[in-house]
């Protein structure tokens, strides 16, 4: 299950691998931020400032500007602006020389990510150590405890045929990556890449939690939780970003605390658990340690149905975007969800495509799908009129079709209840014994 990061440089290399960029106009592309540039923008806030002041006598100076700037940019201060746009043009200038030099060859080195999106650009910003890609999808339930692990990983792979994955594919492939994890403590440094969407939140809360237990832990453990990058406008995941982009954020990973191993240990136990209440708790005291994880959190709870017609956050947004842009096809629809309408983009195309087929596969549909082509990207979607009396308010999803889903560890079975909704707009939950 692990890869070697300068193997898998040499072969890239001889393949004269080209990685995935986005065109110019895209809001995920990486906008290369020039200090002078900005002394210009921070120049010309001042200008405007000066022009519209009242005459008072505290005038801005040019320093408040600067500040201005880079608290647009995500930093505190402009002193640590300019660092980063240092950092990233020598990281760029490392890239281009074509052999950057290694940043983590000092010590053995073991990189965890939830997916394999960074993989080939470690590789190709000069990373020499192993990657692990452990990617147990919890966004797709259930995520319930169990007596066992075996129990827990068949569970599991059971989950992942929403995805079409094969249940023994899915267990062997689970069991190799739960059984990687504990090779961990063998490494002189372990790296955490993640970023704040429920997708990473949730498997970080799961590593916080596993790591938690002294005898797992390697000698150093280290962690980075994105939220955004500057240059980027829609910043989705690390998984956007360039090569270069990863050398520059080496250099943000900090040691896991026991403030936040300890935070991991109860996520992962309000993940897990039947109801919501421990992770509307947690989410409620912000987690200041990690605060990725109490965002990520509330949006994974908007999944629970909602009190005014049964939607998860997800199934409101879609019907949503085809009433605002008309009937479209599945990708178009995938686009418009992650890039405009999700605040959180954490759903794949394979898993979005799954909850949309749920919206149009029963008794009472909210969807009509014309699945032409081979793909699912094909389907053509548009709304029935169910749809507009559901955005509307005026009928209630779980009430016409009984059914059974699942919120991590929480049951939401409109046959035999109780079940669980949320009040989104006042972040509060309730439970009907019935429907």
């Amino acid at each position: 299950m692990f890869t070697n990061l300068a193997a898998l440089r040499e072969q890239l290399a001889a393949e004269k691998f080209v990685p995935h960029s986005f065109n110019d106009r895209d809001p995920r592309n990486l906008n290369h931020l020039s200090l002078e540039q900005q002394k210009k923008r921070a120049k010309e806030l001042l200008k405007d400032w000066l022009a519209n002041h009242n005459g008072a006598s505290d005038l801005p100076k040019l320093s408040d500007a600067q500040q201005a700037i880079a608290q647009q940019h995500g930093f505190r201060k402009w002193v640590d602006f300019k660092a980063h746009i240092e950092q990233a043009r020598i990281a760029r200038h490392a890239l281009q020389s074509g052999r950057p030099e290694s940043l983590d060859a000092d010590q053995r080195t073991l990189h965890i990510r939830c997916g394999t999106d960074i993989q080939n650009g470690l590789a190709i910003a000069g990373f020499s150590g192993d990657f692990l890609c452990f990617v147990d999808l919890y966004v797709h339930g259930p995520v319930m405890r169990t007596k066992t692990m075996e129990e827990f990983l068949s569970m599991r792979a059971k989950a992942l045929g929403v995805l079409g994955v094969a249940f023994d594919d899915a267990l062997t492939r689970l069991q190799a990556e739960y059984g990687a994890l504990e090779k961990a403590k063998e490494y002189d440094r372990v790296m955490l890449w993640f970023e704040h969407d429920s997708h990473d939140q949730l498997i970080l809360a799961k590593l916080l939690d596993y790591f938690n237990e002294p005898k797992h832990r390697p000698q150093q453990l280290n962690l980075i939780s994105v939220t955004h990058f500057p240059g980027v406008k829609r910043f989705n995941g690390i998984g956007q970003l360039p090569a270069e982009a990863l050398r520059v954020l080496w250099q943000q990973f900090k040691p896991v605390t026991e403030a936040q191993l300890i935070l991991g240990q109860q996520a992962w136990q309000a993940i897990t658990a039947s109801a919501p209440e421990s992770l509307m708790k947690l989410v409620n005291t912000g987690t200041p340690v990690l605060p990725t994880m109490a965002i990520a959190l509330q949006r994974h709870l908007f999944e629970l149905p909602s009190i005014e017609n049964g939607l998860g956050l997800t199934e409101q947004l879609t019907l949503q975007i085809l009433k605002d842009k008309g009937a479209m096809n599945a990708a178009r629809l995938f686009g418009w969800y992650t890039n405009h309408y999700e605040p959180l983009p954490f759903l794949g195309d394979t898993g979005y495509w799954a909850l949309i087929a749920r919206l149009a596969d029963i008794e009472y549909p909210a969807l009509i799908i014309n699945k032409q082509g081979d793909q699912p990207k094909q389907w053509q979607v548009s709304l029935t009129a169910l749809a507009q009396q559901l955005l509307n308010n005026e009928t209630d999803w779980l009430v016409l079709n009984p059914l059974q889903r699942w919120v991590g560890g929480i049951s939401i079975n409109s046959r035999n209840g109780p079940v669980w909704r949320i009040d989104r707009e006042n972040n509060k939950i309730s439970s009907l014994k019935s429907i």
